[in-house]
């Protein structure tokens, strides 16, 4: 029998269970629990955990681990479990992640976390360090490489805390922490653009695509411009908008990272050579093969924003976080060869300031390459409604008419074929009999399977499924975002072209 099976089990509050704040490998000191709580949302999905706690419970099967110091408990092991649980308690740990946690809590109004948890007490952190080893991977820790400061650095900004104050709180990183928010900055924006390509999406968002080395491209003047990539003197994105143009710009970088083609060492990054010259105007060719000029062609991984919608309403704009007062916008550690930023005249297409390039700015679904050209007056005249409806005004109604939309589809095909659905049933069993259908179409079917999802899912993961279209239609307490919306709608879109014709 080892020593720690010997260990006691005892149950403790959540308030009395500090997270360790030595497990964040940062030179800083005097971290919070927030600090690392927000950390844990972005870098690790700590409010995909908190939803599946919500949905399914929580089984201690895997007991934390715990040493006893300065009257309470230091969870030496399942930091992000305890975390968790404290978050769905109290969001405002998060940060700027609180809201996407408070969505889950509205969607599963009725479940009971837990407030005292069952722990296994170590004796002492040296102790617990060969527990600890066999449960990861035996390595001593290591200090955070470049990227991972730079997600716990731009996880902690928020309505309350500003670049300014980050430089306050982490004085030995103060002269970096610019270059570290521009890396969150760029991180967040490839992975919230479209991309057509699944393996480049896979490449980017399941971080083969090492941030240190994207760096290398966006911190040169030149290649930024072209862009449209603009920072303010705090790291921050002055606007998330491409157009078309310059998100292929951006797909062909990131294309180019993901076949090994460009790296850190490549002459086509290093500005004064002739090489770089080319790639510039390589890209610059890729940028401008847009000759339609139509900037709101959301097929191609444009999103405009409010300024641009029909109904004329207010943009939101991108300052979800305040820039604080001014600073170094240079930044420390950022590969050499940087200039400053591009401004508005530098940006080729001259949009360097406009709105964010984000779905839920978006006043309309996006219609582009679908036409229903069937028989059937109803799904014709819900379409046109659902084309016409103001999802930034309406999101709920938007989401339940997509719904409808779906099921009526499915039905209308179906129909088309000779096949009457029983009465009463619904989106679930019409995706289903949909899936059988379509069995032997691989297509189709990684279509339908995304909408048949069940189990654990990210955010993004959740909308457009049958369980997210039943639950802004028939529970009380869930309501759609318009961001769900466009989400959903992205999902459904594909399925409509393939069998309402």
């Amino acid at each position: 029998m080892t020593a720690a099976a010997q260990w006691p089990i005892i149950e403790v509050s959540l308030d009395d269970l500090r997270l360790d704040v030595g497990n964040v490998r940062l030179t800083s000191g005097d971290l919070e629990e927030a600090d690392i709580a927000s950390y844990l949302a972005e870098a690790e999905d700590l409010v995909g955990l908190a939803r599946d706690l919500l949905r399914d419970g929580y089984i201690d099967n895997e007991i934390p681990i715990v040493v006893e110091e300065d009257g309470g408990y230091v969870v030496m092991e399942a930091n992000r479990r305890i975390a968790a649980l404290k978050a769905i308690h109290d969001p405002m740990i998060l940060g700027r992640h609180a809201a996407q946690l408070e969505r889950h809590l509205t969607r599963y109004p009725g479940t009971a976390t837990p407030t005292v948890v069952r722990v296994m007490v170590a004796p002492s952190r040296e102790a617990a360090q060969p527990v600890l080893a066999r449960l990861h991977t035996g390595q001593p820790k290591r200090s955070w490489i470049r990227e991972q400061q730079a997600i716990f650095y731009h996880a902690r900004l928020s309505d309350t805390v500003t670049v300014d104050d980050l430089r306050a709180r982490y004085p030995r990183e103060a002269g970096k922490i610019v270059s570290f928010i521009r890396m969150g900055e760029m991180r967040e924006l490839i992975r919230g653009v479209r991309y057509d390509d699944s393996d480049l999406e896979g490449f980017v968002k399941s971080s083969q695509l090492k941030m240190t080395s994207l760096e290398y491209a966006y911190e040169r003047p030149r290649i930024r411009a072209l862009l449209g990539l603009e920072f303010d003197d705090q790291g921050l994105l002055k606007s998330r908008r491409l157009t078309s143009g310059q998100h292929r710009g951006l797909m062909y970088l990131l294309g180019r990272f993901k076949d090994g083609t460009l790296n850190t060492r490549s002459p086509e990054l290093k500005e004064r050579d002739a090489q770089h010259a080319a790639l510039v105007e390589q890209l610059r060719r890729i940028v401008d093969g847009d000759t339609s000029g139509d900037s709101s062609d959301a097929a191609d991984g444009e999103q405009p924003d409010h300024q641009n919608s029909d109904d004329g309403s207010e943009p939101d704009g991108d300052g979800g976080r305040p820039s604080g007062g001014a600073g170094d916008g240079g930044g420390g550690g950022a590969p050499s060869g940087d200039g400053g930023p591009g401004g508005d005249d530098a940006s080729p297409t001259g949009v360097g300031s406009r709105g964010p390039n984000r779905g839920d700015t978006r006043s309309r679904l996006d219609f582009t390459g679908f036409d229903y050209q069937g028989s059937s007056a109803g799904l014709r005249r819900r379409l046109e409604e659902l084309r016409k409806l103001n999802v930034l005004d309406f999101p709920n109604a938007a989401m339940d008419l997509t719904r409808t939309v779906l099921e009526c589809a499915i039905k209308v095909y179906f129909s088309g074929k000779g096949t009457t659905f029983p009465a009463g049933k619904g989106i679930s069993y019409c995706v289903d009999e949909l899936a059988k259908d379509f069995r032997s179409d691989q297509r189709m079917t990684a279509l339908i399977n995304v909408i048949k999802r069940k189990g654990s899912m990210t955010a993004n993961q959740y909308a457009g499924t049958s369980f997210a279209l039943n639950a802004s239609n028939h529970e009380p307490e869930a309501f759609a975002s318009t961001k769900d919306v466009h989400e959903a709608w992205e999902r459904i879109k594909p399925i409509l072209v393939e069998i309402a014709k």
